[in-house]
């Protein structure tokens, strides 16, 4: 079973939805879990805020945050959240920012990344180093928030 079956089925077995807000990973998180069969049922939508005005705008992060900490931070990952939370009225919302690379990216390094995980009694930030290339650091964010995903709701 892949990590996106897993979630899938156990966001079934809940009777719980998800929504996804994404900048690091540019919608493969969110493609991982549509192509679980039945991910209609639990899968509320997402959005890929790749650019800083995509955050401010679609997902609500406030300009403060973004301001003081940085576009890749673990407040600007949890204002994603819950924007995107917000936004769908979902359950659970997981987000990602971060530095895919090649190279750093406002003094952040290549492979630095945030995962936010928000539930109505959880609020679970990640740091993450991944070493690799653009599409390891990418492949490797969207296993770990899946992975950090299926444990809080198992």
């Amino acid at each position: 079973m892949s990590l996106g079956e897993e979630v899938i089925a156990l966001l079934k077995q809940r009777g719980e939805t998800v929504s996804i807000a994404e900048s690091l990973t540019g919608g493969s998180l969110s493609k991982a879990l549509t192509d679980v069969e039945g991910a209609s049922h639990v899968f509320l939508g997402g959005v890929i805020a790749y650019s800083v005005a995509s955050k401010l705008h679609d997902l609500d992060v406030p300009k403060a945050t973004i301001d003081s900490v940085g576009v890749y931070s673990k407040e600007t990952a949890l204002a994603m959240a819950d924007g995107a939370k917000r936004r769908f009225g979902s359950d659970w919302a997981i987000a990602t920012t971060g530095v895919a690379g090649p190279g750093e990216s406002h003094g952040v390094a290549a492979g630095n990344l945030w995962i936010a995980i928000v539930g109505a009694e959880v609020r679970k930030v990640e740091h993450l180093a991944l070493s690799g290339g653009r599409s390891e650091v990418r492949s490797g964010a969207v296993a770990s928030a899946l992975s950090a995903f299926a444990r809080i709701l198992a």
